[in-house]
C-alpha cells in the first residue's frame, strides 16, 4: 500500500514532510553522490547572507561529556555566489530547496528576497531570525 504524504505550506506543494535541517547538507549539493534526494521533501540550505562570511575561527566545535557545541558563524559563500554556482545545481536535480536566508535588516532580507525571484529552483524560503553566535545576531 502506498501512502500519500503530500503537503502544502502556503501555495506550495511538497512531496513529504522530510526535510534536512537548515545547514546540516551545506547547500544541498554535497550530499548528492551519496544519497537519493527525491526521497526527501525538501532540503533547507545551509543559511546564506548578502555578501560571503568567514565564520567564526577554529575550532568551532566542542566535544562535550554529554554530546556538543558548535559556533560555526553562519560561514557561507555570499548570495551572489550561491546563485550563480549552487543554485543552478539544485534545479538541474530537481531538488525542491528551500533557502535559508540571514540578513542584518529589512532590507538585506529585501534585497535577497528580490534576487532570487529572478532565478528558478527554489521553493521557499527560511528566515534565520536569531543566530546568538553571530554578532549583531541573537533574538
Amino acid at each position: 500500500m502506498s501512502v500519500d504524504l503530500r503537503f502544502q505550506c502556503g501555495p506550495v506543494e511538497f512531496a513529504n514532510p522530510v526535510f534536512t535541517a537548515s545547514g546540516t547538507w551545506g547547500y544541498g549539493i554535497e550530499y548528492l553522490d551519496f544519497v537519493d534526494a527525491s526521497c526527501l521533501g525538501g532540503i533547507v540550505t545551509k543559511t546564506i547572507t548578502v555578501e560571503p562570511r568567514p565564520g567564526n575561527p577554529q575550532p568551532r566545535v566542542r566535544e562535550l561529556r554529554h554530546g556538543m557545541l558548535n559556533s560555526i558563524g553562519l560561514e557561507n559563500v555570499g548570495l551572489e555566489a550561491f546563485v550563480a554556482t549552487k543554485l543552478p545545481v539544485l534545479r538541474e536535480h530537481s531538488i525542491a530547496t528551500v533557502v535559508s536566508l540571514a540578513a542584518r535588516d529589512e532590507s538585506e532580507f529585501s534585497t535577497m528576497i528580490a534576487e532570487l525571484s529572478r532565478h528558478d529552483g527554489w521553493k521557499a524560503v527560511e528566515l534565520n531570525l536569531s543566530c546568538p553566535n553571530v554578532a549583531r545576531g541573537g533574538l
